[in-house]
């Protein structure tokens, strides 16, 4: 007889309690039968299992395989949470938020999961330029020196005129870069597509070097491309980089602007709720499973995941991978399920990593000064750090002042950067930054890095709308290092699924939410001021001057 499982799949069994053999197994096995598996608990995978089910009830067989058997726990390192009823008591703080101007596709994904599961959104990350202070910000040399910053740190009047054109020029560059590549549905011209396959192949470092000039320059966006990727800018291609941008709709919108991502990475407010959240949503469907050692096809018709051990087996029409590319590497795919070149693809994806700070101080004492707390520094240990925002609704004061933000990560630097963060504090603000109440380092997990000339190829196999047995859109390649990112994956993968299963039961609300935002083009003006490099005006000088003289000195020749 048939006995219930887990969220209604069933486990064969015959009369006698024996497991009776499958019809795809030579052995006595257990197996677990389900419509769609999803193998891993990753919070892209949760999103996916949290909208098929929201979708299709108990109409849809669906099964979540956790291989940890951890639960999501508390946050590390991040300002704490208000209360459950307390939170209760904030319907305003919440309601209508989907409503929100919804102009970069971080903030459309965060509103919309956080409405649903009732989190407060706070300003400090979703708009942080309604908070933003009116002090002076602080730039640090590599030398040490200092500059007051004004503006903001994207409008670099901080640097002298020079090393600011030439930054402005390619931030302009890289965003008109992006637009192109990305707004379009298609990349059909011969050109656009060499300039595509240049891109993934050349790394930031490389084009960096290619296109800027001074030390400062090359400097501040080496540091902002560790910020963002949380990898040195010799590994990050530059077709990764531009995607990037593209999420944040401007390559403006990371230092300062619209930095959902980074704010969120940095205070991780929204993540552990959400996740929680998901995974409570989910805890019937959710079964602990044993070591999966191979995936396969029987008659052309399921996927068969192996146990290490054979004594439990799973098989499912659809399996959707939302485990991370070093998961994968322990497991044996079917080589018509996973191709060898896409095998390399996630074999090859480095993992990033980020470190944030937080240090508590009994009084904000940067503000006597006219400081905001705001930091950019090219010196390090600290990158980038602000005063830590106020992101309880309840009111309620800290007790402490702080700053919070991100570190210089060095490779096998498993050492404390208390001194020397205090060090810089101290040169930066005076004695005062000398005594601090407390302080606390914790490192991130930030997202998986293609290797140069595979992001293309990366995004072939995640985008494929219609699998035939396995969903690659889970992938989780996103660790702690974009939540928005994660939510999206999740959510497109549960459209391909979606579309294979059932695809008369799509909504317009279901496939409107993945609509990205449109960005218009700059004016003619600002695409040919992108084009106008320091480098390319000092080369074209010179050749100028070369013509002129040989020129002359033909002429002398002839009159003579």
């Amino acid at each position: 007889m048939s006995q219930p499982g887990v969220g209604g799949v069933s486990y064969s069994e015959n009369m006698s309690g024996n497991t009776r053999r499958s019809s795809w197994s030579e052995s006595s096995t257990n197996h677990i039968k389900a419509d769609v598996i999803i193998l891993g608990c990753s919070l892209p995978g949760f999103v996916t299992a949290h909208k098929l089910k929201k979708k299709f009830g108990d109409t849809m067989d669906i099964v979540v395989l956790d291989l940890t058997g951890k639960e999501v726990g508390g946050s590390k390192c991040n300002v704490a949470f208000v209360d459950e009823d307390e939170e209760k008591d904030k319907e305003n703080a919440y309601k209508n938020t989907a409503q929100k101007v919804l102009d970069t596709v971080g903030r459309r994904y965060i509103t919309v999961y956080a409405k649903e599961f009732k989190i407060p959104l706070p300003e400090a990350i979703m708009t942080p330029d309604k908070v933003k202070s009116p002090l002076n910000k602080l730039f640090e040399y590599s030398t040490g020196g200092t500059v007051d910053c004004t503006q903001d740190f994207h409008d670099f009047d901080y640097l002298n005129i020079f090393e600011s054109f030439e930054l402005n020029r390619y931030q302009t560059l890289l965003d008109q870069s992006m637009r192109n590549l990305f707004q379009s549905n298609s990349i059909d011209n011969v050109s656009e597509r060499k300039q595509m396959m240049y891109f993934d192949q050349t790394t930031m470092e490389k084009h960096i070097c290619n296109e800027l000039i001074f030390s400062n320059s090359k400097d501040i966006m080496r540091n902002m491309v560790r910020l963002v990727c949380g990898a040195p800018a010799n590994v990050v291609s530059v077709l990764f980089y531009l995607y990037q941008c593209y999420r944040t709709s401007s390559t403006r919108n990371h230092l300062d602007g619209d930095n959902i991502k980074m704010r969120e990475k940095l205070l991780g407010h929204c993540r552990k709720r959400i996740a929680n959240k998901l995974q409570k949503s989910l805890a019937n469907i959710t079964m602990p499973a044993k070591s999966i050692s191979k995936i396969s096809t029987y008659s052309n018709e399921q996927v068969i995941l192996k146990t290490l051990k054979g004594d439990q087996n799973y098989v499912c029409n659809l399996l959707a991978m939302a485990i991370k590319p070093d998961e994968l590497r322990n497991i044996e795919v079917e080589a018509r399920l996973l191709y060898n070149n896409e095998i390399a693809i996630t074999s090859e994806m480095k993992k990033g990593k980020s470190k944030k700070f937080l240090i508590q101080y009994k009084e904000s004492f940067w503000k006597r000064f006219g400081y905001s707390g705001d930091i950019l520094s090219v010196r390090g240990p600290i990158l980038w750090a602000t005063e830590r925002p106020d992101l309880s609704l309840t009111g309620s004061l800290e007790k402490y002042a702080a700053l919070i933000g991100f570190l210089r990560v060095k490779e096998n630097d498993e050492d404390d950067s208390k001194e020397a963060v205090i060090k810089q504090l101290v040169r930066l603000f005076g004695e005062d930054a000398a005594t601090p109440v407390s302080y606390r380092e914790t490192e991130i997990a930030d997202v998986y890095i293609p290797r140069c000339g595979d992001f293309i190829g990366l995004r072939l196999l995640t985008g494929k709308t219609k699998p035939s047995f396995l969903e690659w859109g889970a992938l989780d390649v996103f660790a702690d290092g974009d939540l928005a990112a994660a939510l999206e994956a999740g959510h497109t993968t549960y459209l391909h699924l979606m579309r294979c299963l059932r695809p008369q039961a799509q909504t317009y609300e279901d496939v409107s939410i993945a609509d990205w935002p449109t960005m218009f083009n700059d004016n003619p003006f600002k695409i040919w001021f992108a084009q106008v490099t320091l480098k390319r005006s000092v080369s074209l000088m010179f050749y100028t001057a070369a013509a002129y003289i040989g020129m002359r000195l033909i002429q002398n020749y002839m009159r003579k």
